[in-house]
């Protein structure tokens, strides 16, 4: 399968850069991780491949998404849920847009498939943020996208729903083997899930690095344990800290 190739890609908002001449080949059914600094761009490049804003200019090569196919967990998620809609409304929202059968059974099988703890009869605003997040996240594979887009996905969720979180996303991943885009601040996160952390720099965003992360799926407890884990965190922790100069 021919990955996404990206070309001297280019954004900017009024007279600020945001991207300039980023250059990156990301490999498709594979879990991509992007790791930089608060403010370098990374949110602005997933909406560019979301197709929610436009590049300014560079080329997107070998992105044969239709719009069906891709599914965006937004950074401010709680946002995208609807409030006067129950939590078994919002999981159907996706399904009625493809215009699905059988939307009951579907929300059936992924509840009980993914086992996350919420009730589909309240409304999101009787929540609480991590089940949030939970929440968007069921939406956004109920209709098993070809791309995935993650931006923070684990900003509401303590160290505990964080794990479970990871594993349930694991899952999903080996069972489907769509593409996956994570945009994480945590290092930790990059590492556990991916198998390549691109490290970007300051704003305007170039690609710093692309470390490769060989790690066997699925990763566990041990895993953070393992020496080649925590050298691989290293890696990535080296190049951040000569960008930022820590």
């Amino acid at each position: 399968m021919e990955p996404i190739v990206i070309n001297k890609l280019d954004k900017s908002f009024k007279k600020t850069k945001i991207i300039s001449n980023l250059n990156l080949t990301i490999p498709k059914e594979k879990i991509i991780a992007f790791f930089g600094p608060n403010g370098c761009g990374k949110s602005t490049f997933m909406n560019i491949l979301s197709k929610i804003i436009k590049k300014d200019s560079g080329t997107i090569e070998n992105f044969n998404y239709e719009k069906d196919d891709i599914e965006y967990v937004f950074q401010n998620f709680h946002e995208s849920l609807f409030p006067w809609r129950t939590n078994k409304e919002n999981l159907a929202f996706p399904l009625q847009i493809n215009k699905s059968t059988n939307i009951n059974q579907h929300i059936s099988n992924i509840y009980n498939k993914y086992n996350f703890d919420i009730d589909l009869n309240l409304y999101p605003y009787e929540l609480s943020g991590g089940q949030k997040q939970f929440l968007a996240f069921l939406r956004a594979i109920i209709t098993n996208p070809k791309l995935l887009l993650l931006d923070e996905p684990f900003s509401a969720l303590d160290y505990e729903n964080s794990f479970l979180l990871s594993d349930k996303l694991q899952e999903y991943y080996l069972s489907n083997k769509p593409t996956i885009l994570i945009v994480t601040h945590n290092i930790e996160e990059a590492v556990y899930l991916a198998d390549q952390i691109v490290v970007l720099s300051k704003k305007p965003t170039k690609v710093l690095a692309k470390i490769k992360n060989p790690l066997p799926y699925p990763r566990t407890l041990d895993t953070l344990r393992s020496e080649e884990f925590h050298n691989i965190k290293n890696d990535v922790l080296r190049i951040f800290q000569s960008e930022v100069k820590l």
